[in-house]
C-alpha cells in the first residue's frame, strides 16, 4: 500500500491532536483544502522549520577575514581585512580595509559560486579612482586570492590570501 500526500498530512494533524474522522477511501481522495487554517499553519510551519536552514544557509565565504598581498617592490606587501555577505542568490556584499587606503572601501558587486568567489571594489589614491577587481579560490580554511586593477593597461595581477 502507498502512501499519499493526504495520509501523511493526516498523520501529521493526529499527531497535533486536530484530525478529522475520515475512512481510508476519503483519506486517499483528501486534498490539503480540508484542512482548517490552524492545521495549513502548523504545517507550513513545520515546512520551513526544516526546510528554512539548507535555503538560507551562510556561503562558505560568509564572515570576517584578514589577509596579506604580496605587491612587488617598492610597493611591498599590503595587509587587509575582508568582510563578506552573501545573499541566497550568491550575490556579494561587504566591504574591504587595506593598508595604505584610507576608511572602508565598500564591494561594489560580487559574486560566490561554490568554492569561488570575485568581486569588485573601487579605491581612492593618489593617482585617483582606480577599481579592482578580485578572485578567490577557498583552501584548506583559507581564500588563495588574485587581484588586479579593472583596467588591464594598469598594474599587474596580485596574489594573496586570507584566513578567518
Amino acid at each position: 500500500m502507498s502512501v499519499t500526500l493526504a495520509d501523511e498530512l493526516l498523520a501529521v494533524a493526529v499527531a497535533v491532536g486536530d484530525a478529522k474522522s475520515y475512512s481510508s477511501k476519503s483519506r486517499r481522495e483528501a486534498s490539503v483544502s480540508w484542512m482548517e487554517p490552524r492545521m495549513k499553519a502548523v504545517i507550513l510551519g513545520l515546512a520551513l522549520s526544516f526546510g528554512a536552514p539548507a535555503c538560507f544557509a551562510d556561503s562558505p565565504f560568509d564572515g570576517k577575514w584578514t589577509g596579506v598581498f604580496n605587491r612587488p617592490a617598492p610597493a611591498g606587501d599590503q595587509t587587509v581585512t575582508i568582510s563578506v555577505t552573501t545573499d541566497e542568490m550568491g550575490r556579494v556584499s561587504g566591504v574591504m580595509t587595506l593598508a595604505g587606503v584610507v576608511g572602508e572601501v565598500p564591494i561594489d558587486w560580487g559574486y560566490v559560486k561554490d568554492d569561488l568567489i570575485v568581486y569588485k571594489v573601487t579605491t581612492t589614491g593618489p593617482g585617483g579612482v582606480l577599481p579592482f577587481v578580485y578572485i578567490g579560490k577557498l583552501n584548506n580554511g583559507a581564500i588563495e586570492f588574485g587581484r588586479r586593477p579593472e583596467d588591464l593597461k594598469v598594474g599587474l595581477l596580485v596574489r594573496g590570501s586570507a584566513h578567518r
